[in-house]
């Protein structure tokens, strides 16, 4: 009976002590503070996420071996040193903590400038995207992430509700009577100073034929053919008369119905964009379409050779025709806003979390990068 007591005394001691641990691990913090409060879970995600981005960089290396994950013959890539987007060099294993590390109190920064503005979440909208999200973890991302730590909760917290935050304390920085409030008149002045709005529709000047195959396999063989020159000329003639007839002034749906009604097009050919063209664009229509005049038009023929060659016919409307859609709160207002401001915002998060001077959880020291490695290997 006496060992009886003692087995139970023992058995009742493990139990109070698992219970205990798991109560301990439950409750870690990356960080908290007052009313904010990120899960661990969440620093392990920046962490494997910057894991991932890390052996990206490594992979340009001629030093990694893509089959075994290693450089310079054995070593992990964790050791080796890797360079960012933004040029900074570091060894990979530094770089992905120090990431994590950034991540995780940019995270403390958003919900703190969240809560200065008085910002609030849409809770029905939040319940319904977490339907959604949870039916995506359990199908592809529950198994992948959970051997490291991260619940549902943590990964719904860093992947949805944070970008949200995020982007309403945005929108209450800068929207009317925010702090940083962005009139009307300056938002059109970006808009029109940095964004182009085109149009463009092509034809090719060469046709294409399948060959038969005679070996019954699946595969089959295309060859091009240039078109005549008389029929070349002709389509030169035409795109250059509906290029005059644009850059006059004249209707660009009159001329796209036009050519469809002639070369018996049965849909719309158009493509057309309003954006900022990256003005280091490498693609032929968009450094052609950064050389051109609001209003104007252009025939281009372009291709390696007669048998890759089209010719397009480009637009390059006006800006101020869309200057109301892209500054209407109901419509782009907000694209252009977060073009405009995205980058000041950035640094207003990173100057709040310098300010803050965030201190994470000693529980962060105990997840290391090698752990995504090691289990991989089992």
């Amino acid at each position: 009976m006496k060992n009886f007591s003692k087995i139970l005394c023992v058995v009742l001691a493990l139990v109070i002590a698992l219970s205990a641990a798991s109560c301990s691990l439950s409750k870690q913090y990356a960080y908290e503070k007052d009313d904010i409060k990120l899960p661990i879970g969440v620093y392990i995600y920046y962490l494997y996420n910057a894991y991932n981005s890390a052996q990206s960089y490594a992979q340009k290396s001629d030093l990694y071996d893509a089959e075994t994950g290693k450089y310079d013959g054995k070593k992990s890539f964790l050791k080796m040193e890797i360079t960012d987007d933004d040029g900074k060099t570091a060894v990979a294993e530094d770089w992905i903590k120090d990431k994590a590390a950034e991540d995780t109190k940019t995270a403390v920064a958003i919900q703190t400038k969240f809560n200065d503005l008085g910002c609030t979440l849409d809770q029905t909208e939040i319940d319904s995207t977490q339907s959604y999200y949870k039916s995506y973890w359990d199908q592809s991302y529950s198994e992948m992430l959970e051997p490291y730590g991260v619940s549902f909760d943590s990964f719904f917290l860093a992947g949805y509700t944070l970008p949200v935050m995020e982007s309403e304390a945005f929108k209450a920085e800068y929207g009317t009577d925010g702090p940083s409030a962005v009139s009307d008149e300056e938002l059109t002045k970006y808009f029109k100073d940095n964004y182009t709005s085109y149009k463009y529709f092509s034809a090719n000047l060469y046709t294409t034929e399948t060959a038969e195959n005679t070996d019954g396999s699946a595969e089959t063989a295309s060859e091009n053919t240039p078109l005549s020159a008389d029929k070349i000329a002709e389509y030169q003639k035409d795109f250059d008369g509906y290029a005059a007839t644009l850059s006059n002034g004249g209707s660009y749906a009159d001329v796209v119905a036009e050519y469809m009604k002639k070369y018996a097009v049965e849909e719309d050919p158009t493509t057309e964009n309003v954006e900022d063209i990256d003005e280091e664009s490498t693609d032929e229509i968009m450094k052609t379409i950064l050389d051109m005049k609001d209003g104007q038009a252009m025939t281009v023929v372009i291709g390696d050779d007669d048998t890759t060659k089209q010719i397009y016919l480009v637009y390059r409307e006006p800006i101020e025709n869309q200057v109301e859609a892209y500054t209407d709160p109901e419509q782009h207002k907000n694209d252009v806003l977060s073009a405009m401001k995205h980058e000041e915002f950035d640094e207003m998060l990173k100057k709040l979390a310098e300010e803050m001077n965030i201190t994470l959880s000693s529980a962060c020291d105990s997840y290391k990068p090698s752990r995504f490695e090691e289990t991989k290997k089992k």
